[in-house]
């Protein structure tokens, strides 16, 4: 009875050890794909981050990579996705995407301004699955649309709704889309085709917050959308919007361009219910 006491308690001790052991390998992984990540990023770019997490379930690559988000000392309200090989042998980033996108925001905040006096954007370069391999953060997205010819720029701007929509849920749609074609004559004559630019008109208390939340959130109108879905409380009212082609022309007609607007009409209705009106 002892022997088969004693050999329960070593069994379990080597199984307790086993996973202490497997615990101690993956954090050493971690500390590696970290110290390797970060060792990589400042080579690359000549700067340094700092690593934000590392062990995420998203990733573009595949169940062989290690995913962590890392953000450069210089601006911590930038975070990069980065991926790791598992063996800790190629590192993939998307850095040049966001301070390429960074440096052409005040141009196209200039833009919109010009159009919609009281707007605040958001833009991102999408690759798609290419993971940009030149370093230079300088470039123009001219250059970089040379380089990377699937991006697409994704350009979002928003605008306090009631600006725009009177108390019955209605709105100026025609001369709405005419301010949407003056922006595309200019972003055209910018150089910045091959884009995808979304007008979202929000309620004024999203609106209001829409400045801190540029700081900590990557996706606003994910953000907004999320918590509707959780409260029921309507953020964004209409939504509208078009591509332009590589050659800068608008893709949509004027009629689809308005069927999104009218698309929208029922949302309208509710959020001024909402907040008290109708």
């Amino acid at each position: 009875m002892k022997k088969i006491f004693t050999r329960k308690v070593l069994t379990l001790m080597l199984i307790l050890s086993m996973f202490s052991f497997m615990g101690c390998g993956s954090g050493s992984r971690d500390e590696k794909a970290e110290k390797k990540i970060l060792s990589f990023m400042q080579e690359k770019y000549g700067e340094e981050f700092v690593l934000d997490g590392i062990g995420g379930g998203w990733g573009t690559m595949n169940n062989n990579t290690l995913k962590a988000i890392v953000k450069p000392k210089k601006d911590e309200t930038i975070k990069v996705k980065v991926e790791i090989t598992k063996d800790l042998e190629k590192v993939y980033d998307k850095y040049l995407n966001q301070v390429v996108a960074k440096n052409d925001e005040p141009t196209i905040q200039e833009m919109a301004a010009s159009i919609w006096p009281d707007s605040k954007i958001t833009i991102a370069n999408d690759t798609g699955l290419v993971y940009p391999e030149h370093s230079d953060t300088k470039m123009s997205y001219e250059q970089f649309l040379k380089l990377y010819p699937t991006n697409t720029l994704v350009i979002m701007i928003y605008l306090n709704s009631e600006n725009y929509i009177n108390s019955k849920g209605n709105m100026d749609q025609k001369s709405e889309i005419e301010k949407y074609m003056a922006l595309a004559r200019m972003l055209q004559e910018k150089g910045y085709v091959s884009s995808d630019i979304s007008i979202g008109y929000l309620t004024p208390e999203a609106y209001e917050r829409f400045d801190e939340l540029k700081k900590t959130e990557d996706n606003i109108s994910q953000f907004y959308s999320d918590e509707t879905r959780k409260t029921g409380v309507i953020n964004i009212v209409t939504v509208s919007g078009y591509s332009l082609g590589t050659d800068g022309q608008i893709k949509e007609s004027r009629e689809e361009i308005e069927e999104f607007f009218n698309k929208w009409k029922e949302n309208r209705l509710k959020s001024f219910e909402q907040r008290g009106g109708l």
